[in-house]
């Protein structure tokens, strides 16, 4: 799985976004969605698996308390959701706490991340994809 590409949304009454058509095909019914970083975060169960894991650079070891409560806390903060016929999934099974304070409620973007989507408020989103001096400085080394 890889996405990309980066997209405009409505939720509907019901807190329910409808996933590009490039994404839909890679998701197999389930998203495993984290609120984290300012932004929802759509995973499938695999990479979601590993996401969790990389977070432990020597691989995770059950007796060390930091990578326990961070592998729970990581786990605890998921949400499983469907997707349903209409390629629609549930973004208010998320806590609407987290919801407001992201700023999500009508109006998204969503941007394929390469093993995830991310779902930001599209008012306030860093979406600079055009901005072609900032992605030259991150891509180029400014010291050739």
């Amino acid at each position: 799985m890889y996405l990309t590409g980066s997209y405009q949304h409505n939720l509907d009454a019901k807190q329910r976004l409808t996933l590009p058509a490039s994404f839909r095909k890679q998701f197999d019914g389930v998203v495993h969605l984290v609120p984290v970083n300012g932004a929802i975060y759509g995973f499938t169960p695999e990479a979601h698996a590993e996401w969790v894991m990389s977070f432990f650079e020597n691989g995770f070891d059950a007796r060390n308390r930091k990578h326990d409560a961070l592998k729970r806390k990581l786990n605890a903060r998921t949400v499983i959701v469907e997707v349903d016929n209409a390629g629609r999934i549930a973004l208010g099974k998320l806590p609407a706490a987290k919801l407001e304070q992201y700023g999500i409620s009508r109006a998204v973007t969503v941007i394929g991340n390469g093993d995830h989507f991310e779902v930001w408020n599209a008012a306030t989103v860093d979406d600079d994809a055009d901005d072609d001096a900032e992605l030259d400085a991150l891509m180029f080394d400014s010291a050739e």
